[in-house]
């Protein structure tokens, strides 16, 4: 299948990131005693005052045509707009204090075989954010809560802001979840709220606001292994010139039940089904996996 050929090749890349394991020495003491010592990798020392990981979600062809290169629609039907691709973020942070961390987010597209824009362009650069974040805002009894502030930067032709005449996208992330004490279950939503700021040169029918949300859970089977699912249940979307309520413009909900394999500390693959439960069949159920990988 490609979607192994792609996941091989970005894991061979990131594996090049993983520091070296920590190292112990040896020194006698004047009562002959050894002591051991524990020397840091570069990334370990890296690590105490930033961040830097890579995600990317690949989405690839339906269960009833596995050999195509395009993804499949609601109804099934493939869609020669949407080919596969593997969808890219690189993450750095630097920490303020134990707290707060801030810094930028890196994205792409990748198209390994057909470029849907033509000229050869399989590479798409799109717009970059600054976030800054606080994990673990709220930490009591198992309940936690992340948060993250993003602002998006006007800089590519393929992206939102350049083709709406945009001059920005403020996000305010939430993902709160609960784990329980006493079994290996979590359960969370990953929500957010997203404002776009208008220019003078802002389209009549560019998006306005949008709300996401996207409860989710897993099930802890032993220390590398989860079973997972994700609901696309709520994505809204308002458009400039419209009526508050009329203007509302809702997303396809979708489900996505999966693993998570933990392959090593630092790098972990979470393969899925994208289902669609308003036309829950093989031809528009589609194949895809998130790759996680922290350098430090």
């Amino acid at each position: 299948m490609r979607i192994q050929s792609i996941t091989i090749l970005i894991l061979f890349f990131l594996l090049s990131w993983l520091g070296t394991p920590v190292k112990a020495s040896g020194t006698s003491a004047p009562s002959n005693v050894t002591t051991v010592t524990a020397e840091k990798s570069l990334l370990e020392k890296l690590s105490e005052y930033g961040t830097l990981d890579y995600f990317g979600t690949y989405r690839g062809s339906s269960l009833s045509r596995m050999d195509s290169t395009l993804q499949p629609g609601v109804n099934g039907a493939l869609d020669p707009t949407s080919p596969a691709m593997l969808d890219n973020s690189i993450t750095a942070g630097y920490k303020i204090n134990k707290d707060w961390i801030v810094g930028g987010v890196g994205h792409f597209y990748l198209f390994p075989w057909s470029d849907p824009n033509g000229g050869g362009q399989k590479l798409q650069l799109l717009d970059p954010t600054l976030f800054v974040s606080r994990p673990e805002l709220i930490n009591d009894r198992g309940f936690k809560l992340d948060t993250r502030l993003t602002f998006f930067l006007p800089m590519s032709k393929y992206d939102t802001l350049v083709s709406n005449g945009l001059a920005t996208a403020i996000t305010a992330v939430f993902n709160a979840r609960h784990e329980a004490l006493m079994s290996n279950l979590t359960v969370g939503v990953y929500s957010y709220v997203r404002a776009y700021i208008p220019t003078s040169d802002t389209h009549a029918n560019a998006p306005s606001n949008t709300v996401v949300a996207a409860p989710y859970g897993s099930f802890q089977v032993n220390d590398r292994l989860a079973v997972t699912l994700l609901v696309d249940l709520l994505s809204v979307t308002r458009n400039y010139g419209t009526g508050f309520f009329s203007g509302l413009k809702t997303g396809v909900v979708d489900i996505e039940p999966g693993i998570s394999w933990d392959i090593t500390k630092n790098i972990t693959i979470n393969p899925f089904l994208n289902i669609y439960p308003s036309n829950p069949t093989l031809a528009s159920t589609s194949i895809q996996a998130s790759i996680i990988a922290k350098a430090f």
